[in-house]
């Protein structure tokens, strides 16, 4: 079946339109010297190449084939030239660019969330005072059998008169002995925790110091991240995690039931805070 009319115009105004690509990869200098060539009677060996091809561009555009089909094209165009365009690289371009970003959109304030890892509820314990300290470790040493609670002082000469910051002395018998410094910025503001630093029950250590034991500077370290998730949080509450220590190379873990790790075979030295039980359950630093 031989083809129509009008794809052989289409194939035609293919064929130029791909020539005319082919010159446009001539470079701009010798173009232009091959079309001066063209006039002249003698012509460079080396532009020849080039005129020719030129001369094969002009012939074609000349052929009444392609004439035919550029007039069918342009009335065809003027006809009906909704959706037609010229541009066809510009059309291009929009299509590969990518889409606008999102304009701004306004900062909504969101309510900050604590990130302190006691218990949730603060309610529940009266911040505690400067003036209320001594009643109560006294109260502390009557509700406890295992843990004792005292004011350490450097010296047996020192004065009774409570300093800031005052640094207090928990032991758990048996089991560990923690120096623990709290401070106050008035008399009227409680007393809040600074830091805590566990040692071994029968260590004769200052508390500035730190434990030649690893288990214990491990405990350290962890009263040091709870203290860290909440920089104001008072003598009561941080008393609650102590005495959840009483038993703490018995106690199973929470996590993997077993008393030591099975990795560096280290008691559960760490406590999260069960809000449904309410009370501290141990864990591995490993789990």
């Amino acid at each position: 079946m031989s083809p129509s009319p009008v794809e052989n115009q289409l194939q035609a105004l293919t064929d130029l339109y791909n020539s005319i690509q082919n010159a446009r990869h001539i470079p701009r200098d010798l173009l232009k010297t091959a079309i001066v060539s063209n006039a002249l009677p003698l012509a460079a060996p080396s532009l020849s190449l080039y005129s020719q091809q030129l001369k094969d561009i002009a012939q074609t555009l000349r052929s009444d084939t392609v004439q035919t089909a550029l007039r069918a094209a342009l009335e065809s165009a003027k006809s009906d030239s909704q959706n037609i365009t010229n541009n066809v690289r510009r059309e291009n371009r929009k299509r590969r660019r990518p889409p606008s970003p999102e304009s701004p959109q306004p900062y909504i304030v969101t309510e900050r969330q604590s990130s302190s890892l006691f218990l949730s509820s603060k309610d529940d314990i009266t911040p505690l005072k400067n003036a209320e300290l001594i009643n109560y470790i006294r109260q502390f040493n009557k509700e406890h059998s295992l843990c004792k609670l005292g004011i350490w002082q450097a010296t047996r000469s020192a004065g009774k008169a409570l300093k800031n910051p005052t640094i207090l002395r928990f032991s758990i018998k048996d089991v560990l002995t923690a120096y623990i410094t709290v401070s106050y910025t008035d008399e009227d503001h409680p007393l809040a925790v600074e830091s805590v630093t566990a040692f071994g029950p029968r260590e004769r250590k200052l508390p500035h110091s730190q434990s030649d034991y690893a288990v214990f500077r491990t405990v350290s370290q962890f009263f040091g991240r709870m203290i860290h998730s909440d920089p104001l949080v008072g003598l009561q509450r941080f008393m609650t995690l102590l005495c959840s220590y009483e038993s703490m190379f018995t106690t199973r873990c929470d996590k993997c039931q077993r008393v030591l790790s099975s990795e560096g075979h280290v008691a559960a030295v760490e406590r999260v805070w069960n809000e449904n039980t309410s009370h501290w359950e141990a864990r591995h630093v490993s789990c």
